[in-house]
């Protein structure tokens, strides 16, 4: 940078400073304008629940897919299920959960999808507990 670019730079800074400055005060307004009221909002705006209110998915894993699904259809909820081996299981009474969406303990709200992974009975009894 030579000298000659030098003023040139200051006269951008310092009218780069005085737009910001200026866009402020109309932003923000003026100092001789007083701040706008702080209103606290009415109590009945922010929701009040108990843990009570709050339900949690529970614990399906190996529980017939009926009975999983009829433990969530009483929490008001509807799981969908989905086989991870369809080749392998016609009767959805031989279908037991071996994994879920969400997870044990996740507090539960009309916009989570309920999945229930299910694979034959006989296939969880070769594998050991987690």
């Amino acid at each position: 940078m030579n000298r000659s670019e030098v003023p040139l730079l200051a006269t951008f800074v310092v009218m780069g400073l005085a737009v910001t400055a200026a866009l402020t005060t109309l932003v923000l307004g003026g100092p001789d304008e007083p701040a706008p009221p702080v209103v606290p909002l009415p109590a009945t705006v922010a929701p009040s629940f108990s843990k009570a209110d709050v339900v949690t998915m529970p614990e399906l894993w190996f529980k017939e897919a009926d009975d999983a699904r009829a433990e969530i259809a009483a929490l008001g909820f509807t799981a969908k299920v989905m086989r991870l081996n369809p080749e392998g299981i016609a009767d959805p009474k031989e279908w037991v959960v071996a994994g879920q969406s969400p997870g044990p303990g996740t507090w539960l709200s009309s916009a989570v999808p309920i999945l229930l992974h299910v694979v034959p009975e006989e296939t969880v009894s070769r594998r050991p507990a987690p």
